[in-house]
């Protein structure tokens, strides 16, 4: 889910080659001093907001018993400024001045995972949630189109008070996405390049990689996200436990794509990132990375 990603601001260097280590929020470990974090959009609506930000749509369908437990979360405030209040102090309450670089990724779960939120019913009911409404097609439907302005309000609130947010956009698909996702950030007051706004996009398909090249033209700079990517590659459901034995990030044919990943942004000469769960249970992986970098790399077991 989220980001596959987050770890540490230390430096590990291999002959001339580096990874950059950075932070992740929400945090689910001990994180050492950082140049750069990472703040997923999606983990801090399931760990501090709790209830699916569309629930008012369920109307009178609504679970007498959920629609009481949200209320008991907002007290006195709406939906909306308690959506956009509580994410906006979590992550200033991370010592964003400590960081050089804050990236936040707009909301990557799935149909699935929204749908165990309080009111989660207002997702659709999807037979494959890792091949649906996900990144830029859920910032671009109608059913979403509240939710995503609260998203952008949050960014737009911290950009106010000075704090230089790059914004990662999930789950793009293809060229037709990228065009998209930049109109729809501008109509919400977020147009890239306005007082330095950088977009950067995330490869969750193999098809983002093989278009990255052309996507770049677009943002400015890319995230390989290895856990989707691989799962995607290989056609492993991570969540299938018959299967889990065949998702291996250090395929050669998830080895080939990061790489061509990288070159695509070196060429552009765009910062290039990596997400991964535990960067050090996969050893080959690690010393092809550091052999590409230099990479910001995080990890979500940090």
């Amino acid at each position: 889910m989220g980001y596959d990603n987050i770890q540490t601001g230390r430096e590990e260097a291999t002959s001339s080659n580096r990874l950059t280590l950075g932070n992740v929020l929400p945090s689910f470990g001990e994180q050492q001093p950082a140049t750069h974090l990472y703040v997923s959009i999606s983990e801090l609506i399931m760990e501090k907001i709790f209830f699916h930000p569309n629930y008012a749509s369920l109307g009178e369908s609504l679970d007498s018993v959920e629609l009481e437990a949200i209320n008991a979360i907002l007290g006195q405030r709406s939906a909306s400024e308690f959506f956009i209040e509580t994410l906006v102090n979590e992550i200033k309450a991370a010592n964003l001045n400590s960081y050089n670089t804050v990236r936040i990724e707009l909301n990557d779960a799935n149909s699935y995972e929204m749908s165990a939120l309080l009111g989660g019913g207002a997702e659709p009911d999807e037979v494959n949630p890792s091949l649906g409404l996900r990144g830029v097609s859920r910032f671009a439907s109608e059913s979403y189109k509240t939710c995503f302005a609260l998203e952008c309000e949050v960014i737009k609130r911290l950009r106010a008070e000075g704090i230089d947010i790059e914004i990662i956009v999930p789950c793009v698909r293809a060229l037709s996405d990228a065009a998209k996702i930049i109109d729809r950030l501008a109509e919400q007051g977020l147009p890239r390049g306005l007082n330095g706004l950088k977009v950067l996009f995330a490869c969750d398909t193999p098809s983002a990689v093989l278009l990255s090249e052309r996507l770049l033209q677009y943002f400015d700079g890319l995230v390989i996200k290895v856990e989707s990517l691989t799962q995607l590659t290989l056609g492993v459901d991570i969540n299938q436990e018959e299967l889990i034995h065949l998702y291996d990030p250090q395929n050669d044919a998830v080895l080939k794509l990061i790489k061509e990943a990288v070159s695509s942004a070196k060429e552009a000469r765009k910062p290039v990132l990596l997400t991964i769960g535990m960067l050090e249970d996969y050893p080959v992986l690690k010393d092809f990375i550091i052999e590409l970098g230099p990479i910001d790399v995080y990890s979500t077991a940090a």
